[in-house]
């Protein structure tokens, strides 16, 4: 009796086995286009009642341990979006499941895009944390966990560059007489990001000299007068090659005060380089059926007009970054990926997040694109690490041991019967 009882537990631990094991391959097909999720396996292991010989054997079945592998990496794919993200490496996003929470979560789903208040968010409502930093990248708070906050990539506000070095590269008439002047307009910004337009005038003073002067500036939207110029250093000097003769040249500064709100911008004006032509030279300009004149190449400065707020975009190591119309792009945030000891050992929760445990150990935040923790790759997101071919084979070995187990049951059932009919 107490074998046939033996064997009817065994077949029922292994109904609930195979159950189990049939749930786990469900939920991994149900998975197989989940962003970040992990495939589960269905590990049985042997039960022993911890005695018995060959003529009197009692089992004691089977038990089903599902776990997943956390360090399986799923297949990065491509998306048409920046803020999806994948990790090429073994890190953990860090995130929380509001904007100011600071209970903090794991996951590998980068599915993130901005809520209506700006903040990133996964598709699972989880929200992205970051590390605020200035705009030269710089962490601007606590490189720990409590320095961590929901990034938010509302619109900024516009941005704009204030000029402050000027280049003239252009060829000044040789042949030109003393007295002669000529002129080239340069366009420069404001610290508003205004554009102005200055006049530059070259006055041949003597041999390979001449002096230089700079207008007001006047709006170039519709020339109204714009400031005022200041100019520190007049004399252009060149070698009678023609090359540029800086030893007795001035250092050229113009200051302009602007009547816009601007602040006042000190430009420093570049004649070249001593010797060359890269920047101001002199030679004949002229043929027998012209007047001499100026010979422009190129005007260049180093401000940048107002531009609106346009998009973000992410790097490899995390740095977040704001980007204007006007080429401009700064850091905002910096986002840090979190290791553990032992990733196998994090508790899933709802949403492809984890939490850490005692098994896993605490979360170590580092810099992406560093060490084991994999470079974070914009525009692309970790596919799940299930395979349906695999999970439909798993499917039919444990359909086809459920139903062994039910003939158990039922053989068993048999036996109890013809075992009560002969005691009758």
């Amino acid at each position: 009796m107490s074998t046939l009882s033996s064997s009817m537990n065994i077949a029922v631990s292994a109904l609930y086995g195979q159950s189990a094991a049939v749930s786990t391959v469900s939920n991994n097909l149900a998975n197989s286009s989940t962003t970040g999720y992990k495939c589960t396996t269905a590990s049985f292991a042997s039960m022993v009642s911890g005695s018995g010989s060959y003529s009197n054997f009692t089992g004691a079945g089977v038990t089903v341990d599902p776990t997943q592998s956390l360090t399986t990496q799923g297949t990065l794919v491509g998306t048409e979006s920046s803020t999806d993200l994948g990790i090429d490496g073994d890190g953990w996003f860090v995130v929380a499941n509001s904007s100011d929470s600071n209970i903090f979560y794991y996951t590998r789903a980068g599915d993130f895009s901005t809520d209506d208040d700006g903040y990133l968010v996964n598709t699972s409502g989880w929200y992205l944390q970051g590390y605020p930093t200035d705009r030269d990248g710089n962490v601007t708070s606590s490189t720990s966990a409590s320095g961590l906050e929901s990034i938010n990539v509302n619109d900024y506000a516009g941005t704009a560059s204030a000029t402050t070095e000027l280049e003239v590269q252009a060829i000044l008439p040789a042949e030109a007489a003393t007295g002669d002047i000529f002129t080239v307009d340069a366009e420069i910004y404001d610290s508003l990001g205004v554009a102005h337009t200055v006049t530059l005038s070259y006055e041949k003073t003597a041999t390979n000299t001449w002096s230089l002067s700079v207008s007001d500036p006047t709006l170039s939207s519709d020339s109204t007068a714009s400031g005022t110029t200041t100019l520190t250093g007049s004399t252009i000097a060149f070698n009678s090659d023609g090359t540029l003769d800086t030893a007795n040249s001035d250092t050229i500064s113009i200051s302009i005060a602007f009547t816009d709100g601007a602040s006042t911008s000190t430009i420093a004006y570049s004649l070249g380089t001593d010797g060359g032509t890269d920047g101001l030279s002199q030679y004949g300009t002229s043929d027998s059926s012209s007047d001499p004149d100026i010979t422009l190449t190129s005007v260049v400065q180093d401000g940048i007009r107002f531009g609106e707020f346009t998009s973000v975009s992410i790097d490899e190591t995390g740095y977040v970054y704001a980007n204007f119309d006007n080429g401009i792009s700064y850091a905002v945030y910096k986002i840090p990926l979190a290791t553990f000891a032992n990733d196998n050992g994090l508790e899933a929760k709802t949403g492809t997040v984890y939490a850490a445990s005692i098994y896993s150990g605490e979360a170590n935040l580092v810099e992406a694109d560093s060490g084991s923790a994999g470079a974070i790759e914009s525009g692309e997101l970790e596919s799940s690490t299930t395979d349906t071919a695999t999970e439909f084979s798993k499917l039919i070995v444990a359909q086809q041991a459920y139903s062994a187990a039910s003939e158990i049951i039922s053989t068993v059932s048999d036996m109890y019967d013809d075992l009560m009919a002969a005691k009758r």
